[in-house]
């Protein structure tokens, strides 16, 4: 019974680092140049959604529910679940979080710049992360950027951009959209790290900016209504 202590996280790992490469570099193959699509597509519509052009703000929460929805789909379902078992709940987690960002979608006020100032800011790093910085990561590793993990069509970048604009946008139930892509970044990190990937701590890094923006941003709001 005393044999379990001497178990890593790579014990408990359902395929090698190579085998997971090699599933991305494929993946990336098959929809290039959908990764430009995604990205500037999605950045574009941030930074007018900054600038309150009316349409953009309108399309923001629509475009990462069918960015979900496609990683859910193609990545998580389609290919990622054919070496882990466990990519099949995420990928319904990950539909559930597409429905509920087109849901969100029909309040107006879901698509307006939140008033707190540590809010926007720390919600347009995590979005710029997101979307500029993430695919260069495997450049951390040595690795080629054929296995470049974009926004909207991989897990950890759709879940980090999306924390992101959550905290950068108001609205009473955007709390809702929080749970599946914190959990993501839990379970994600914890498998990087079986895969003894430096990129194991972007997704903790990304729970914990998020909790203390909010935890800044209520403190900011609990300072200003004493005075």
């Amino acid at each position: 019974m005393s044999d379990w202590w001497t178990y890593t996280p790579a014990d408990f790992l359902m395929f090698s680092p190579r085998v997971y490469l090699r599933l991305v570099e494929r993946y990336n193959q098959d929809f290039w140049p959908l990764q430009l699509v995604f990205v500037t597509g999605t950045l574009a519509i941030m930074v007018l959604a900054a600038m309150h052009v009316r349409y953009a703000r309108i399309a923001l929460l629509p475009v990462f529910a069918a960015a979900w929805a496609f990683c859910a789909w193609q990545f998580l379902w389609l290919r990622y679940a054919t070496i882990n078992w466990g990519a099949t709940y995420a990928a319904i987690a990950f539909i559930l979080q597409a429905g509920l960002l087109a849901l969100l979608s029909l309040r107006a006020s879901n698509n307006v710049l939140s008033a707190s100032r540590w809010r926007r800011y720390g919600g347009m790093f995590l979005v710029l992360f997101g979307l500029l910085v993430h695919p260069f990561l495997p450049l951390l590793a040595t690795r080629s950027l054929a296995a470049a993990e974009t926004f909207g069509l991989m897990p950890d970048p759709t879940a980090i951009t999306t924390l992101g604009a959550v905290l950068a946008i108001r609205g009473k139930r955007l709390w809702l959209l929080l749970p599946v892509p914190l959990l993501w970044c839990a379970f994600s990190g914890l498998t990087l790290l079986a895969m003894e990937d430096r990129g194991a701590a972007v997704p903790a890094a990304s729970i914990v900016l998020v909790a203390a923006f909010l935890l800044i941003s209520a403190r900011s709001r609990a300072r200003s209504a004493r005075h």
